[in-house]
């Protein structure tokens, strides 16, 4: 299962700046940095907390921690979808809490040099480029939208579902360029 092998390769070598861990939400790859992801698991039993905001799913007993579960697709604004056998949670540490996102799979951990990293023309988004967006992981015919892991987790409102969609279309539309 590919989240049991990511977790055994995350392990087995000291996690560098430039690994990232990709994962797919609504067939778009979006990446973080390695080094913040703590596990990766399949879903875990959640309890619902009342007056939460709409993208917290809820929270879940991390052996002995309480860890908030955020849902991606409702954070981005993407159609919900049910869970599956690819469903992981990737578990990251926030300010010194355990915060779990569900993501529709996990694909690869995977090396990108800031060489392969390209900055989003300011007038592609709305979203402003330090904000949630580092930058357009460029690789080969594929491009994987590297998220601001930090940025996306202490920001509280959900994220502007026509910005992002906005950055997901000019994304389709760049071509990658090969050397």
């Amino acid at each position: 299962m590919p989240g049991q092998i990511l977790r055994d390769e995350m392990e087995a070598e000291e996690v560098e700046q430039d690994q990232y861990i990709v994962f797919k939400i609504q067939n778009q790859e979006f990446g973080i940095q390695a080094m913040w992801v703590q596990e990766i698991s399949r879903p875990l039993e959640i309890t619902l907390v009342p007056s939460s905001l709409p993208y917290i799913e809820g929270v879940t007993n991390l052996r002995g921690k309480l860890a908030t579960i955020i849902n991606f697709r409702k954070k981005f604004a993407f159609d919900e979808k049910e869970q599956d056998e690819d469903t992981r949670f990737v578990i990251i540490e926030h300010l010194g809490f355990p915060k779990g996102i569900i993501v529709d799979s996990v694909e690869e951990v995977i090396k990108i040099g800031d060489d392969l990293v390209q900055e989003l023309p300011e007038s592609t988004s709305a979203m402003t480029q330090g904000e949630y967006i580092k930058g357009i992981g460029m690789l080969d015919k594929r491009m994987i939208i590297m998220l601001n892991v930090e940025k996306v987790l202490e920001k509280i409102e959900a994220i502007e579902p026509e910005a992002l969609k906005q950055v997901i279309d000019e994304v389709k539309k760049i071509e990658p360029t090969k050397e």
